[in-house]
């Protein structure tokens, strides 16, 4: 019986012009070139071949900056290993978007994307015009890796964009990025006499004394921020869970479950649920009692007064994916359990569906494909995000990854991301890798954020839903409509929060300010979209 079964097998390759080889590896061709599939899952080709290739990198700085990402230590060692190697064309990341958009309007595609920054909607049409590759019937052949990892976790359906899959995504395995936590500054806890709070009501009681007092110790008892929310979006997002809300994750703007259907396949924009007046309630508690700054709704915030309070030790609580602090890394623990018995702030694995392209210009898209699948391997992924073994990161007693000193404490002064830029290129995010928490060394991973992570995941909704892949017609919708309604939503949150208008009188008017902005029509193209995906 197992000889028929083999048999059986070998015949079923052979359908697909594969040939298994007495070491492991596979022999496949692509633009004319036979190149072998190792076991390991990268390619190897028969002759060198160069790949035309745009992409956006931050750019390295200091003793030993490079000026192709050819000269670095992933690629160099990649290209020995497979025969392939790039002519790079690289941009900073706040350039990309529009020097893509040159390209393509040009028609002067490069032969890969990478690190690509396109949306959904743009994959979706660019893909249906015939300008980038379908990889979805060769992905089972020649990403088998990959293949393999969106199938187990049954995520093919969420990358498939109208009549194709586009792209290779940023694949968050590690639950230290997917789940934002909640920090608190456990000096400043010391020094006000508080224990860690476990819930919303202690949270209140501990940001008061955090406010009152000279909780950073530095003799002026004026200069403290209690809560450092970054945004509108992260305090209301915090609240939510709280009041019901937020029940299926992030990954889908304003939207969730709707509980009055029991099987949970009705979508509901929370944002104009009933319960969102309780949350903007405490939002503007905080606002109103100077728990959060009376700056907090200025359009640099986040990257100016924000940034600055937490380097100076000016901020009590934060909330983030990671610590995101550096002298006071350590300061900041997460609480230790989630504050609501639902908590909402967590994401789904599949992000930036486009990382890694392959153009209709391509003339070995079989092999790229080989080439990305390599990635999605956990090996692949230490090579990828960490350089190399031994050099850029060790394995300690316990069997984790670590960067070296050579990283951390580099001898030429480098920060330890321009110390890892001599290694690998994945700062910045937007890679066709899989993250995992050895596999990622930013500060998502650092310690206290996987601790905080395993405190608050018995808290996380079930199911989580991945960004929910819109139809041609329900990518027109939502492009037209939701710029409108994220500025209604900005424009009456702050309104309501900071008490220029009243939340129940108000209430009405903005509701109805979501209609005109066309909420029925976005839910409408997101509903279809979620019926698509689970056969409804």
């Amino acid at each position: 019986m197992k000889k028929i079964l083999s048999l059986l097998l070998v015949l079923c390759v052979a359908l697909f012009g594969v040939m298994a080889m007495a070491d492991g590896g596979t022999t496949l061709t692509s633009g004319g070139i036979e190149y072998e599939l190792t076991p390991e899952g990268y390619p190897v080709m028969s002759e060198p071949i160069v790949i035309k290739t745009f992409a956006y990198t931050t750019r390295p700085e200091g003793a030993g900056a490079w000026e192709t990402p050819n000269d670095i230590a992933f690629f160099k060692i990649f290209n020995e290993k497979t025969n392939i190697s790039f002519d790079w064309e690289i941009v900073v990341k706040s350039a990309w978007a529009e020097r893509a958009k040159v390209l393509i309007a040009s028609d002067d595609l490069p032969e890969l994307f990478f690190k690509g920054r396109f949306s959904n909607a743009e994959l979706s049409k660019y893909g249906a015009d015939g300008l980038f590759v379908n990889l979805e019937d060769k992905l089972e052949t020649y990403a088998p890796n990959f293949y393999d990892y969106l199938t187990e976790r049954d995520l093919t359906k969420y990358l498939r964009l109208g009549e194709g899959i586009w792209g290779f995504p940023y694949i968050f395995e590690t639950e230290g990025v997917r789940i934002t936590k909640i920090f608190f500054n456990i000096k400043w806890l010391e020094n006000v006499g508080k224990e860690m709070p476990t819930n919303w009501d202690e949270i209140h009681d501990v940001l008061v004394a955090f406010r009152d007092n000279d909780a950073n110790g530095n003799g002026d008892p004026t200069d403290e921020v209690p809560a450092g929310f970054t945004d509108r979006d992260s305090i209301i997002t915090a609240f939510a869970g709280d009041f019901g809300l937020q029940n299926r994750g992030t990954s889908n703007a304003y939207l969730d479950a709707d509980p009055a259907d029991e099987t949970g396949n009705t979508l509901r924009f929370w944002y104009s649920a009933d319960e969102m007046k309780d949350v903007l309630s405490r939002a503007k508690t905080y606002y109103d009692e100077g728990l959060i700054p009376k700056i907090f709704f200025d359009a640099d915030y986040t990257d100016g007064p924000f940034s600055t309070y937490i380097k100076e030790n000016q901020i009590g609580m934060h909330m983030a994916y990671a610590t995101i602090t550096g002298t006071y890394v350590d300061d900041y623990i997460a609480m230790p359990k989630a504050p609501s018995d639902m908590w909402g702030r967590c994401s789904g694995y599949l992000n930036s569906y486009g990382s890694m392209v392959i153009t209709k210009e391509c003339r070995y898209p079989e092999a790229m494909m080989s080439w990305a699948n390599y990635m999605y391997t956990i090996q692949g992924a230490y090579d990828y995000c960490l350089g190399i073994e031994g050099e850029s990161y060790t394995f300690n007693d316990a069997g984790h990854t670590e960067l070296t000193d050579l990283i951390l404490h580099n001898p030429d002064g480098l920060s330890s991301e321009q110390a890892l830029l001599r290694f690998s290129i994945y700062s910045g995010g937007n890679n066709p890798v899989l993250l995992t928490d050895d596999t990622f060394k930013g500060g998502e991973c650092y310690w206290t954020s996987l601790e905080g992570s395993a405190n608050f995941k018995p808290y996380m909704p079930s199911p989580i839903w991945e960004a929910l892949p819109l139809s041609g017609e329900g990518t027109e919708i939502v492009s037209s409509v939701k710029g409108d309604i994220d500025a209604v939503i900005a424009e009456y949150c702050a309104a309501f929060i900071t008490g220029k208008l009243d939340i129940e009188g108000g209430w009405s008017e903005y509701l109805d300010k979501l209609q005109q902005a066309g909420v029925d029509d976005y839910l409408w193209a997101y509903q279809e979209a979620y019926n698509n995906v689970n056969g409804l």
